[in-house]
């Protein structure tokens, strides 16, 4: 049965995963709620708890809550909406995989198994997707401007045809 916050929840992630990025349309379905603290460990129904992950993050991050040796160590699962990511990992864009820049940051990939083949083929093919747009784009560009100096040409020979033809050319 789908938690009562499901489709608020959902929008709120615009249908994608907040652990990994997966969006519906590539796993084909909707997606789960996950609680960020887990109910079992005082967690609770508010939207700041509620996290539409797909079944695989719901499925590593379980019922994990960071007690105060795991906070001591960086061993924390960061929360898509409140931390801020990029200063605990990268994304290589060659290789598609996560880089841990904290301790944290190697914690949440490893917990979560963020690294796992299918994410980091989806990572790649997505950047070769945002590539083959920006290369459409430039050729789309470069093919107006080809077009706009081939009518110039092609009036400018008119011009010269003109003037060749007039009485008054010697």
């Amino acid at each position: 049965m789908a938690h009562p916050k499901h489709e608020q929840v959902r929008q709120r992630y615009g249908l994608h995963c907040g652990y990994c990025g997966v969006a519906e349309e590539d796993v084909g379905g909707e997606l789960t709620v996950d609680h960020y603290v887990p109910l079992s460990a005082g967690g609770d129904e508010t939207d700041g708890n509620l996290v539409y992950a797909c079944h695989r993050c719901n499925l590593y991050k379980g019922d994990f809550r960071s007690n105060d040796e795991d906070i001591r160590f960086g061993r924390l699962v960061l929360h898509p909406l409140r931390d801020d990511s990029e200063s605990h990992f990268r994304r290589n864009s060659r290789t598609g995989l996560l880089e841990p820049l904290t301790a944290t940051g190697r914690f949440h990939i490893a917990l979560l198994h963020l690294n796992r083949p299918a994410l980091v083929a989806l990572r790649l093919r997505r950047r070769r997707d945002v590539l083959r747009a920006a290369k459409i784009e430039l050729l789309a560009a470069e093919n107006r401007e080809l077009r706009a100096i081939l009518d110039a040409q092609r009036e400018l020979l008119e011009r010269l045809k003109r003037l060749l033809q007039s009485p008054d050319v010697e």
